[in-house]
């Protein structure tokens, strides 16, 4: 381990002092091959993920006429990958989707946020045309997950948890402090189906093949974790020196007034893997206002806060997880729309 540190950690700095500079020289070299402007601005990320939303206008999308302004046709961008637009220069999403936005078909948008001790909090989210519960069923197959998360090299179930609390039962004082809160969802996750699993995720990082191991104990939420608090009273600042509490769950990335459900993971006490913490939550919440006609549409988000080792680089941890988010999120994405029969 020391010595893939020491060898990512060498690397890391070329990397990203030329990072910079060949994503500027990628602008510009697609610029000359008769990229339109507009298009660059979009796929160099110089245009925020925040215009990426298209506002919902009395439930059809709201487009701006862009026709008038280039004259040149936009090319076809189908081929890029996530890694053709290196994070560190986009505008990241804003804290928060609100559910009267509808993402643009096929994309992805991730943000990134710095937390206390060398930690960091990161949040994707898609649209989906599909129903919630495709999407459920499709997170909740445990012994399946291999097949769907691209990066996953391994993935073993080690126990079943079983439900011992009634799906409608459980609920939080709204009035309750934090520290209650927090005490509140850790005995009320211990009563709730779920599973605990043992996952090595592998990935090519500055040349070199890196594992990342991490035992999750993983928690169904059908009526969605009970946050006290999710937009009232939100301060980046505050946020970026917080410490990772375990079960202070990172906060949604999107908002609904509608009921939505979670699943939340999080690395077990004793797990002896890269990260000295890492806990997410997958929301899933219906977009009635997003759907085709005789469809379905569904918003899926991850809010994770990971905290790696002393030896690991965070900026290359934070990197890989922004870039394989997105890329498990359209997997995800894929595979139930494959299995979705389109309605006539």
């Amino acid at each position: 381990r020391q010595d893939i540190a020491k060898a990512i950690a060498k690397a890391e700095t070329a990397v990203i002092q030329a990072n910079i500079a060949s994503q500027k020289a990628t602008a510009l070299a697609a610029a000359t091959a008769a990229v339109s402007t507009s298009s660059v601005k979009e796929i160099i990320s110089t245009k925020s993920q925040e215009e990426k939303v298209g506002i919902l206008n009395g439930g059809e999308h709201k487009t701006e006429d862009v026709e008038e302004e280039q004259e040149e046709e936009d090319p076809d961008i189908s081929s890029l990958t996530y890694e053709d637009v290196d994070y560190h220069l986009s505008e990241m999403a804003p804290p928060f989707i609100n559910e009267d936005q509808c993402l643009v078909p096929g994309e992805a948008v991730v943000r990134v946020e710095k937390a206390a001790e060398n930690s960091r909090r990161i949040f994707a989210g898609i649209d989906i045309m599909a129903s919630v519960d495709d999407v459920w069923n499709l997170l909740t197959d445990y012994e399946n997950l291999q097949e769907v998360v691209p990066n996953l090299v391994m993935n073993e179930v080690q126990e079943y948890y079983d439900a011992s609390l009634n799906a409608e039962e459980y609920e939080i004082n709204p009035d309750v402090d934090r520290e209650d809160e927090i005490s509140a969802i850790q005995s009320i996750s211990k009563t709730l189906k779920g599973a605990k699993l043992k996952q090595i995720g592998g990935a090519k990082v500055v040349g070199i093949n890196f594992s990342a191991r991490v035992t999750l104990e993983v928690r169904e939420w059908p009526k969605g974790i009970p946050f006290v608090d999710e937009t009232s009273g939100y301060d980046g600042n505050a946020e970026r020196k917080r410490k990772l509490e375990r079960y202070r769950f990172p906060r949604p990335f999107a908002i609904s007034k509608l009921p939505t459900k979670d699943i939340s993971m999080q690395s077990v006490l004793d797990d002896d893997g890269e990260f000295r913490m890492y806990q997410g939550v997958w929301r899933m919440q219906p977009l009635p206002g997003c759907a085709p006609d005789g469809g379905a549409a569904m918003r899926l988000t991850y809010a994770v806060e990971v905290s790696p080792r002393p030896y690991l680089p965070v900026a290359i941890v934070e990197g890989r997880i922004s870039q394989d988010l997105c890329n498990n999120l359209l997997a995800i994405r894929d595979r139930v729309s494959s299995s979705v029969p389109v309605k006539n």
